[in-house]
């Protein structure tokens, strides 16, 4: 079992239409598996901090291979995954999977808070968001983060 393996039968298994084609589907591709995987479903990819949040290069290569040369899909414990997991993951992100904004904040929020701010309250991940990150290229609404990490706290994405 590959990570191409199991990113295909992941794309199978999930509510959306993955493409690599504009810059916005390969974001969306690059923060569901990020949260996925943050979710507890193993698939070893290495993430590390890049302009517009957690990006990993391997994710992007392998993607293009699913989504290129139409690998066919197999059931998620064929290759080593959780059906179940992935199904509640579906089922309590879904409706984020098309909101590129949201992603992007909410993958953000999880690698800052996992990886730089574990022991600093929430607000100083809000500040960096809104104030640093927007300086250079995108301009997040307050409020939107806070709900994003509203949201986050209710699905217990943010419990160390």
């Amino acid at each position: 079992m590959t990570q191409v393996e199991q990113l295909a039968s992941i794309f199978s298994q999930v509510d959306k239409e993955f493409s690599m084609k504009k810059f916005d589907d390969k974001l969306q591709v690059q923060k569901i598996v990020y949260l996925l995987q943050e979710y507890g479903v193993s698939l070893g990819y290495s993430y590390e901090w890049y302009i517009r949040g957690p990006y990993c290069k391997q994710v992007s290569a392998d993607a293009h291979i699913v989504l290129d040369t139409d690998v066919m899909p197999q059931p998620p414990e064929q290759v080593h995954l959780n059906a179940d997991q992935i199904k509640q993951f579906n089922d309590i992100l879904s409706v984020h999977f098309n909101d590129t904004t949201w992603l992007e904040i909410a993958a953000s929020i999880v690698y800052l808070k996992k990886q730089h701010y574990s022991e600093d309250a929430l607000d100083d991940i809000v500040g960096y968001l809104i104030e640093d990150l927007s300086y250079g290229y995108k301009n997040f609404d307050e409020s939107l983060v806070r709900q994003v990490i509203d949201e986050l706290n209710t699905l217990n994405f943010l419990n160390a």
